[in-house]
């Protein structure tokens, strides 16, 4: 196992890999003022892949458009609908949002949508799979699992450009058809 820190204005996070991609991400909890910072885990040394992960997230929470569709990630250990469905939420680009609904039509399973964020809660790879980026039919927000919950979710949304009514994306901003072939 391998590890990298990123520093962000919101404090420090860590990737996590192993030889094959990208197994977590500790992102920052997004709703603290006091950047708290995470220790480094002993052991574990940085590799290649885990010192470009962390660079591409640190650029990521600098504001950047950065596109982690091509970035390794291991999904060992999750059924094959969880890993379909955060498959498929890879498509997602920066600053677009979809419901679970969608994904649940998306993925064959029209009415998972309950499933759907049961597989996005057990994401161990938040912000490279964008989970943040599903929300409910009618923009709630509904959950986030990383740190700071729901805070912490529309803050990355708001640092990709959508717009909120109150707690709610605006409707009009879901992505309404998405295939799921690239």
């Amino acid at each position: 196992m391998n590890s990298s820190h990123f520093s962000t204005r919101y404090g420090t996070g860590i990737v996590y890999a192993v030889d094959r991609g990208i197994v977590k991400v500790e992102i920052p909890d997004l709703s603290r003022v006091d950047s708290a910072h995470h220790s480094m885990p002993s052991g574990f040394e940085p590799s290649e892949l885990t010192a470009h992960a962390a660079h591409m997230l640190q650029r990521y929470f600098d504001g950047e458009r950065i596109d982690f569709s091509d970035t390794p990630v291991v999904l060992e250990g999750m059924t094959p609908f969880r890993q379909k469905v955060l498959n498929f939420i890879r498509i997602l680009k920066f600053g677009e949002v979809c419901s679970y609904g969608l994904v649940a039509d998306e993925c064959g399973s029209p009415h998972a949508a309950r499933a759907v964020g049961g597989a996005l809660a057990a994401n161990p790879v938040p912000v490279i799979i964008p989970c943040h980026r599903v929300v409910a039919a009618d923009g709630g927000l509904t959950g986030y699992s990383a740190p700071g919950g729901e805070c912490t979710k529309k803050a990355l949304l708001k640092m990709e450009g959508v717009n909120f009514k109150g707690v709610q994306v605006v409707t009009n901003q879901l992505v309404m058809h998405r295939s799921s072939s690239r």
